[in-house]
């Protein structure tokens, strides 16, 4: 039913480029992040503060950048797309149905009401896995700032 190469490989080449984005996305942000705190003074606390919050609004920009203007995109596109697939629980296919789907998908919630099928279910599933590993590496990154940062040296 779904099984036609091109739309797959329209799929595939959606999901390169927009994990190769919010990869990129979250390494630049993190690289700042850790310019910051390195050239950071006053109290090593404060870094570590100034590191959460500053995480937390990384993730909040790349629920902007990404979610919205990539992943959300890429379902109403690919939706439109003959043989790539559509969206199914909402009433109307627009922007803000994609952008929701893509929010519970990459926070990995998954509420399930609104459900990808065909080919496009790829993209929720990498979308999922690419969420879980920028929220992982950024608890990763706040950890190791927390043990270079928390008690004075």
């Amino acid at each position: 039913m779904y099984a036609n190469g091109p739309a797959y490989a329209l799929v595939i080449t959606v999901i390169l480029v927009t994990v190769a984005a919010a990869v990129w996305v979250h390494y630049e942000g993190l690289v700042r992040v850790a310019e910051r705190l390195g050239r950071g003074r006053g109290a090593h606390r404060n870094r570590v503060l100034y590191g959460i919050f500053a995480v937390i609004g990384l993730h909040l920009i790349e629920i902007w950048l990404i979610e919205i203007w990539l992943f959300g995109v890429a379902y109403r596109v690919l939706a439109a797309v003959p043989g790539t697939g559509t969206l199914v629980g909402a009433d109307s296919l627009g922007l803000l149905d994609a952008v929701y789907l893509s929010a519970a998908t990459f926070t990995t919630l998954g509420y399930g009401d609104v459900v990808p099928v065909g080919p496009i279910r790829l993209l929720t599933g990498v979308e999922a896995l690419v969420g879980f590993v920028l929220l992982t590496w950024s608890a990763s990154f706040t950890y190791l700032e927390m043990e270079r940062n928390w008690r004075p040296k």
